[in-house]
């Protein structure tokens, strides 16, 4: 830990990020955003709940968590590419990256500084947005093992999605291109992953009966590539009384005991992080710099 604080690449990266103006008008625009749209749910739900009503309080709770759980992940699914998609290439555009590989740090301490520093700011905005979110356990409806469920989620997204950014600044040759590659890999995974779990579904007519255990672990490990999808039905999981870690599914063969969505989502996102940082750190070896 002490080897990773004293990373000059780290603290130059920070000081870069939290002193610059565009800091702060991220994180305003940030909690902005994510507070507009709280207080809309809010009028929503108030002027169509009854007064007399006991669940009101609950559903006003519910509401305003998901919704700021929501936008969060939004959020910190296209900023987080985006904070590190120029970090390597970057350097090659202002002419500096020759000077970084000759000094004294290694591959490993300057992908480690490159992608700390960002997951610090990507950090800082979760944590900015956990106070909008705990106006939901004033109303109720919505336990503390919920919100950490939650702020899991969004801080393995944030470290998947920055270590995609980053192989791609690896990768290409100009800090536009390496954005629209990590926009384009999350849009992709975004857009792609239930549009082929239904085409797939449908071709093995998955949807007419109970499917097969095959189909149950391997379509559901698929699904879960999905933050939205793994993160929402694991909410639902927990709405009708199922436990954080296990659940039951039911197959062709009975029930099957699987693992929560949320749990293999951030299995499936670290694997993910590490093999992008492996392919980060073999793209800034010296001897790849001089071609």
């Amino acid at each position: 830990m002490s080897d990773l604080l004293a990373n000059p690449v780290l603290t130059r990266e920070l000081f870069g990020r939290i002193r610059g103006r565009n800091a702060w008008l991220i994180l305003t625009g940030y909690l902005t955003i994510i507070g507009a749209i709280t207080l809309l749910i809010y009028a929503v739900f108030a002027s169509s709940a009854s007064i007399n009503d006991p669940n009101t309080a609950r559903s006003i709770g519910k509401g305003i968590f998901f919704t700021v759980m929501t936008a969060a992940l939004v959020q910190v699914c296209f900023l987080s590419p985006s904070l590190t998609a120029g970090a390597i290439v970057g350097e090659k555009e202002r002419q500096t990256y020759d000077l970084l590989l000759a000094s004294l740090l290694s591959p490993v301490q300057i992908v480690a500084g490159k992608l700390v520093s960002a997951i610090a700011f990507a950090l800082l905005l979760i944590m900015a947005s956990l106070p909008i979110a705990g106006l939901a356990l004033i109303f109720g409806g919505v336990t503390a093992q919920e919100v950490l469920i939650g702020v899991v989620g969004l801080l393995v997204t944030a470290v998947s999605y920055a270590a995609i950014g980053l192989f791609w600044s690896t990768v290409m040759r100009s800090t536009l291109g390496a954005t629209v590659m990590a926009q384009g890999t999350v849009i992709a995974i975004l857009l792609l992953v239930p549009f082929l779990f239904f085409v797939i579904s449908l071709l093995i007519g998955a949807f007419d009966g109970s499917p097969s255990p095959l189909y149950v672990y391997t379509m559901g490990a698929f699904l879960c590539l999905h933050p939205f999808i793994a993160l929402g039905m694991t909410a639902g999981a927990l709405e009708t009384g199922s436990g954080p870690l296990l659940w039951q599914v039911s197959s062709s063969v009975g029930d099957l005991t699987v693992p929560s969505p949320w749990l293999v989502y951030a299995v499936i996102a670290v694997i993910i992080a590490v093999v992008c940082l492996g392919l980060s750190i073999r793209g800034v070896q010296p001897d790849e710099a001089g071609g």
